[in-house]
């Protein structure tokens, strides 16, 4: 479903501008995900640091750190929810989360190289103020499967294998 159809169904969750030091944070990152995307080699996550809380920043880097032969692997785009390339994201609003936190709808453009798929992918991301009072990613939740978290996939690649 193309933004314009979506923009009525999202207004009912009365979502609100985000603070200008969210949408740039976000808007960083996916500056960052659309020009790593041509690039060959692992990726590196450490020009990114300062947009996700200590935590998540950990489990990230080890996560693209592991080993595909090992048979643990990130197996998907994590900014995006897909299998395909990202072309760009609008955040589309903000409402309030529990103890002060903030969730930031963002809506991703992804598709195969040069053809974009016409529905955005939808993300909810969930944002904390980390200690100098700036805004830090503390999750992802996903529109497919529905609640399916950056967290969850994380602890279970990162968790002990049977």
């Amino acid at each position: 479903m193309p933004l314009p159809q979506l923009m009525p169904l999202l207004a009912a969750v009365a979502l609100a501008p985000c603070p200008a030091p969210v949408k740039a944070q976000l808007d960083g990152l996916y500056r960052w995900q659309v020009a790593r995307q041509d690039l060959s080699g692992p990726i590196e996550l450490k020009s990114q640091k300062s947009r996700f809380t200590d935590g998540l920043y950990q489990k990230l880097r080890r996560a693209y750190g592991l080993d595909p032969n090992s048979g643990s692997f990130v197996d998907f785009d994590l900014f995006s929810g897909t299998q395909v390339g990202t072309f760009g994201a609008k955040v589309l609003g903000c409402t309030a989360a529990p103890g002060g936190g903030l969730e930031a709808r963002v809506a991703v453009q992804a598709g195969l190289r040069n053809r974009p798929a016409e529905a955005p992918q939808l993300l909810r991301y969930q944002l904390v103020r980390g200690p100098a009072g700036s805004w830090k990613i503390a999750d992802i939740v996903y529109a497919h499967p529905a609640g399916f978290r950056l967290s969850s996939y994380l602890a279970e690649l990162l968790g002990p294998k049977p």
